[in-house]
C-alpha cells in the first residue's frame, strides 16, 4: 500500500491564503528614525502571489527585468527567494492586513520600513 500527501501550507494557513492574489504598492511609510504618516506612491510595483507559493514582482529596485521566484509564510513572516542580475536575494517581511490592504514590514530596517498594497484582482 502507498500512501502520499500534498504540501498544502498556503491553503492551511490563514495569511498564507490571504496573500494569494494581485497586490500593487499604494502607499510607504518609511521612517529616518521619527513618527512619520503614509506616502502615497504613483505607478507602484505589483506582486502576484500564487497558491502554488510562486510569486512575479513588475520591478525591484537594481534588477534588469521584472522578477520571478518563490515565496513562504509561516506564522506572519514572508519569505521571498528570487535571482536579480543573477545574485541571489532573500528580503524577509513581517505581514499583516489593515482594511484589505496587504502590509508589509521590511525586517531589515532599524526604524519602520512599512509598504501598504492594494489588492488588484
Amino acid at each position: 500500500m502507498v500512501f502520499g500527501c500534498v504540501d498544502n501550507d498556503l491553503s492551511d494557513n490563514d495569511v498564507g491564503y490571504a496573500i494569494v492574489g494581485k497586490w500593487q504598492l499604494e502607499a510607504t511609510k518609511i521612517s529616518p528614525g521619527g513618527i512619520v504618516d503614509w506616502v502615497s506612491v504613483e505607478d507602484g510595483e505589483t506582486y502576484v502571489f500564487r497558491q502554488d507559493g510562486t510569486f512575479g514582482l513588475s520591478k525591484w529596485e537594481g534588477c534588469k527585468s521584472p522578477v520571478e521566484g518563490t515565496f513562504t509564510v509561516t506564522e506572519e513572516i514572508l519569505k521571498l527567494f528570487f535571482l536579480c542580475n543573477s545574485e541571489p536575494y532573500e528580503p524577509v517581511y513581517t505581514v499583516s492586513f489593515e482594511e484589505n490592504k496587504l502590509i508589509l514590514g521590511f525586517l531589515g530596517c532599524i526604524e519602520g520600513c512599512l509598504y501598504r498594497y492594494k489588492r488588484m484582482d
